[in-house]
C-alpha cells in the first residue's frame, strides 16, 4: 500500500465525521491510501488529481469500500471466536485504563462512566458487542438500547482501536454517537 498523501487522511476523516458511527484510525489510513491509489490511477489516464476527485466522489467510494470491508464477516464467527474476540477486548480495555463491569448486552462488555465524561440517564456507562455476524457495537450499558457501529477490523489489534475508541466517548473527546446534534 502506497503512503497517503498529506491531504487524503483528512478528506477521509471529514467523511467519516459526518457518520453516525465511530471510524478507527487503520480505516481513515486504509481509505486514504486506496484514494490515492484511485488518485494515481487518474493521473495515469491524463486527468489532475485536483480535477479527478473535484466533488470528492474518489473520495466518498474509497471511504465506502473500506468501511464495507469490516462491516460483516464473510463467514458467520463460531462461538469459541467471539468468546477469544471478547477476551481481547476486556484485556484491551483495562488496558486503556477503563473498568470492565457486568452488562445486561447480549454479548457485550460493559465498560464503567468516567468521572467528568458523559452521562446517558440510568444507563451505567457503555457496552460494547460482537455478534457472529456484524462488527463491533456500541451501546449504552442498559437493557434497551440503540447501538451504533464501530469501524474497525475484528482482530487483535482492531479491539485495541475500539478499546481507543471507547475510551474516547467515555472522556468526551470523540463526538457522543448518542446525541442527536452530534
Amino acid at each position: 500500500m502506497s503512503t497517503p498523501t498529506p491531504d487524503s487522511p483528512a478528506r477521509i476523516r471529514r467523511i467519516y465525521d459526518g457518520h453516525a458511527g465511530l471510524y478507527a484510525d487503520s480505516l481513515v489510513t486504509e481509505a486514504a491510501a486506496l484514494l490515492d491509489a484511485y488518485l494515481a490511477t487518474a493521473e495515469q489516464h491524463g486527468l489532475d488529481r485536483k480535477a479527478a476527485d473535484d466533488e470528492g466522489w474518489l473520495a466518498q467510494a474509497a471511504a465506502e469500500a473500506i468501511t464495507r470491508k469490516y462491516r460483516r464477516p464473510a463467514t458467520e464467527r463460531t462461538s469459541t471466536e467471539l468468546s477469544r474476540l471478547s477476551t481481547v477486548l476486556r484485556a484491551a480495555l483495562t488496558a486503556e485504563g477503563l473498568e470492565v463491569v457486568p452488562t445486561p448486552v447480549r454479548m457485550g462488555v460493559g465498560v464503567a462512566p468516567l468521572p467528568g465524561g458523559p452521562t446517558w440517564g440510568a444507563a451505567g456507562g457503555l457496552a460494547v458487542a460482537l455478534y457472529s455476524d456484524s462488527g463491533w457495537e456500541l451501546m449504552l450499558n442498559a437493557t434497551r438500547t440503540t447501538s451504533h457501529s464501530i469501524h474497525a477490523p475484528v482482530t487483535e489489534v482492531g479491539a485495541a482501536e475500539v478499546a481507543q475508541l471507547v475510551h474516547g466517548v467515555l472522556r468526551g473527546d470523540l463526538a457522543d454517537p448518542f446525541r442527536r446534534n452530534r
